[in-house]
């Protein structure tokens, strides 16, 4: 060995990696200035580790690690907007394509419950040239149960009527001649010389008069051709407590509407003054569709007055759609120890509605005839375990009506696509929407896919600039866009009430850069990695400077910051390793073994003979590259 005169040999026992921070000469000597597809081994490096080819469809653009209650599998999106689903369990069985949307370029995903919710968005252009993203216009959330049936919408349509609305009648405010007690009300069909062959319609409305009032009937049944005139029937005052459903009251003609067009009417009677009964004649009998109650003979119990009953859906993923149809049941019950037969009860068109849930009000003093302006509560027992029946024998009391079903009422029944989910507190997170890139929706508690279009909005600063990632951390809901941050914790009320503060007002996130830890979320117990247009930030609930990529300033800041949504991160805290995608699709790793520390990382740049688009770890700490040719 030969040495230099005068000179003092320079041992190196740690190399600490790559440098590109000012100019050459402020290279450290311990660090290089090139460190291109190398990784870091004791005091020193090698080659980094090659390729192995996996499952792969396509050419894939975004990819997940998707847990399922039975393992581990991969969601990826390929070029054509086709999103397949890759079981890694050595079978090499690839499903799909479970959803495919042409114009998708990209997708946000969450795992609740073994489900896959997947949210589809594309990259567009602003008047300043600036790429942005947001949900795609006109498509929704989607729910994919992983078992290689197709992804549906999340969510689901409440019940709709089958055909025309049943006829209603209720009292009304003004003053009037009715007597005091139970009138039933029937109608007929004329041509100006006959009637029908029976009174309609089969169910039957009931009001209980408090005397000195009118009557209001709604929905009267419209006559076929040939039908001029509609009469409209009423018994005479009944005893609530003589009242029997099986009994052949007679009616008398209360009042004639003439023409076969009106669908309301105001009727006032007394009982002197009903003295034509009706007399059967050769006319179709009135008949009118949707949801009935009826009151019965059947030994139930019940509260007397006026209620409302509908209907609400049970999905096969366990969302409870709003009540429905468009016009519900509305009844007086009048006899407190008879049931009541809820007849005409809808029936879905979806496959994926397995169960169905009545739903009433308590007894309603002043009906306005706004079937939907009242609270409504799950009727115990009045559960029909299947998606078949149309009739259910109930009885309930008004006290045992504790189960609120009226939140449902605003939920969506297609949520609107959007850039990111994420959960919080067990709610599900939605972010930036087509129409609304500032809000963030929240879901109910324990029910990801009930999301209150009302209720359930944290709005952040309307700047104009979208909502670009969202993530739990320590009990607290991180909103972040390109170059801020902002909080909002659960206040036990609905999510709408909460304050959303700012955090930073310098620094935010991308798209997909807040690093998935491990093969699951995206939280680890101390912090989050954060890309920033500044660097990669360590947050733990404040940012700490200096940025973990301080040691190569210059080479993030020569990353193209209109393409951070390429950005992908993940963070393998059992090997101590960060992976990342770059905006010109190669990647850079850090090995962070001697601390996670701005000073004492190594970072190495990495580049391959294909594009890196996207990475997932699976099998906790193994590292899975989607790419354009289509390898792995």
């Amino acid at each position: 060995m030969t040495q230099l005169r005068d000179h003092n040999p320079i041992i190196i026992e740690e190399f600490n990696g790559y440098w590109k921070r000012g100019d050459k000469d402020s290279v450290p000597s311990d660090h290089f200035s090139d460190a291109n597809n190398i990784q870091y081994i004791e005091s020193g490096f090698e080659t980094r580790s090659g390729l192995d080819t996996f499952i792969a469809k396509g050419n894939i653009v975004r990819m997940y690690n998707y847990k399922m209650q039975t393992g581990e599998s991969l969601l990826e999106l390929d070029s054509n907007g086709n999103i397949w689903h890759s079981l890694i369990d050595g079978s090499n069985t690839t499903y799909g394509p479970i959803l495919s949307i042409p114009t998708m370029t990209d997708f946000g995903f969450i795992a609740v419950n073994g489900r896959a919710y997947i949210t589809p968005f594309a990259t567009e252009i602003d008047g300043l040239g600036f790429n942005f993203q947001r949900g795609l216009q006109n498509e929704f959330v989607y729910v994919y149960k992983g078992d290689g049936t197709l992804a549906r919408k999340a969510a689901g349509n409440p019940p709709t009527n089958s055909d025309d609305s049943p006829f209603v009648a209720y009292n009304s405010e003004i003053t009037g001649k009715i007597d005091k007690g139970i009138h039933a009300i029937a109608i007929s069909y004329s041509d100006g010389i006959g009637d029908s062959t029976a009174l309609g319609t089969t169910v039957r409305p009931v009001i209980y008069a408090p005397g000195g009032q009118q009557a209001i009937v709604n929905n009267l049944p419209i006559g076929p051709v040939g039908i001029t005139q509609r009469k409209i029937w009423a018994t005479q005052a009944i005893d609530p407590e003589a009242f029997d459903s099986s009994l052949p009251y007679t009616f008398f003609l209360v009042q004639t509407v003439n023409d076969n067009t009106t669908l309301s009417t105001i009727i006032d009677f007394s009982d002197v003054e009903l003295i034509t009964p009706f007399v059967p004649g050769a006319l179709a009998n009135p008949t009118s569709g949707g949801i009935t109650a009826k009151n019965t003979n059947l030994d139930g119990y019940c509260d007397l007055g006026l209620h409302i009953i509908g209907v609400v859906y049970e999905t096969d993923t366990g969302y409870l759609t709003a009540p429905g149809p468009e016009t519900f049941a509305v009844q007086t019950f009048v006899n407190e120890h008879r049931a009541i037969i809820v007849e005409n009860i809808p029936v879905s068109p979806d496959s994926f509605v397995l169960k169905r849930h009545l739903v009433a009000s308590i007894a309603i003093n002043g009906y306005n005839g706004d079937d939907h302006g009242y609270a409504l509560f799950f009727i115990p027992g009045g559960n029909i375990d299947d998606n078949t029946t149309t009739t259910k024998t109930i009885s309930f009391y008004d006290a045992d009506l504790l189960d609120d079903a009226s939140h449902l009422i605003d939920n969506f029944s297609e949520i609107p696509a959007g850039v990111t989910l994420t959960t919080f507190n067990g709610r599900m997170v939605l972010t930036t929407t087509y129409n609304d890139i500032s809000i963030a929706y929240v879901s109910a508690q324990g029910e990801p896919e009930a999301i209150n279009q009302a209720d359930g909005v944290l709005i952040t600063p309307l700047d104009g600039k979208p909502v670009t990632n969202a993530c739990e951390f320590r009990d607290i809901l991180y909103l972040f866009k390109n170059t801020r941050t902002y909080a909002a914790s659960d206040n036990g009320d609905v999510p709408s009430t909460w304050s959303v503060i700012p955090v930073d007002l310098g620094i935010g996130a991308s798209v997909h850069g807040i690093a998935q830890v491990l093969d699951s979320g995206g939280v680890n117990i101390d912090y989050l990695l954060v890309v920033d247009f500044s660097g990669i930030m360590i947050f733990n609930g404040a940012y700490q400077r200096p940025e973990l990529t301080w040691k190569i300033q210059d080479f993030w800041m020569e990353l193209d910051r209109n393409d951070f949504h390429n950005i992908q991160m993940m963070n393998d805290s059992v090997s101590q390793f960060v992976y990342m995608t770059l905006p010109d699709k190669k990647m850079l790793h850090g090995d962070y073994r001697n601390g996670l520390d701005p000073f004492k990382i190594k970072w190495a740049p990495w580049s391959f003979n294909i594009e890196t688009n996207t990475i997932a770890l699976v099998e906790i700490n193994v590292l899975v590259i989607g790419s354009m040719q289509a390898v792995a």
